[in-house]
């Protein structure tokens, strides 16, 4: 013999379920997507941290209850902002460093230039004040040459002088091919011996 269940109505079919029937339990969540919301927290994490520049805050971190948990989190702090200063103040040494070598190198660079500059002047100012010498030097002899040649000449020239003439009055005397007029007495000298 077949055994007949027990036979539902149709109007309890249309009826709403009760909230009691409904399970408490939420939906088991998938582990792809719990694991994909973690790590994205976590890559947030990391990237605040790194921003801030601090590390990343413990989850084991309690909020100071007491003066002493002030203190040490105030001490640490300090800490911290010592070494950062630190650490900048060498990295500022560092580059004052660098800048000042090279400052130097180019000073050292730009004094050997100007030394070489002071130098090829130097020579150039002691060949011209060579020159300026000889060539004062050979004008000097040329001259000397020239005076001596001159006198020469006028010693070995005829000079022909004219005697008193009748009336007292001096002649002309001609030397270095030149005639020149003198100045005659006013009177002849036997007037003048009378007198």
């Amino acid at each position: 013999m077949k055994k007949r269940g027990k036979k539902t109505k149709v109007s309890d079919l249309l009826k709403t379920p009760s909230p009691i029937a409904s399970p408490t339990e939420s939906s088991p969540k998938s582990a792809i997507f719990t694991r994909a919301a973690s790590t994205s927290k976590g890559v947030k994490r990391v990237a605040a941290a790194l921003a801030t520049g601090t590390s990343p805050p413990r989850s084991n971190q309690r909020a100071p209850n007491n003066i002493s948990d002030l203190k040490s989190l105030a001490s640490s702090s300090i800490d911290e902002l010592k070494r950062r200063i630190d650490r900048s103040h060498s990295q500022i040494f560092k580059d004052l460093e660098a800048s000042h070598s090279r400052l130097h190198k180019r000073f050292k660079m730009q004094s050997q230039g100007c030394q070489q500059a002071m130098d090829e002047a130097e020579k150039d100012y002691k060949k011209l004040s060579e020159r300026i010498t000889e060539s004062r030097e050979a004008m000097k002899a040329s001259y000397e040459e020239f005076m001596a040649e001159a006198q020469a000449t006028a010693s070995r020239g005829n000079t022909k002088k004219s005697c008193l003439d009748s009336g007292g009055r001096f002649g002309w005397i001609e030397k270095k091919g030149k005639l020149v007029e003198l100045i005659s007495s006013a009177y002849p000298i036997h007037k003048r011996k009378e007198n």
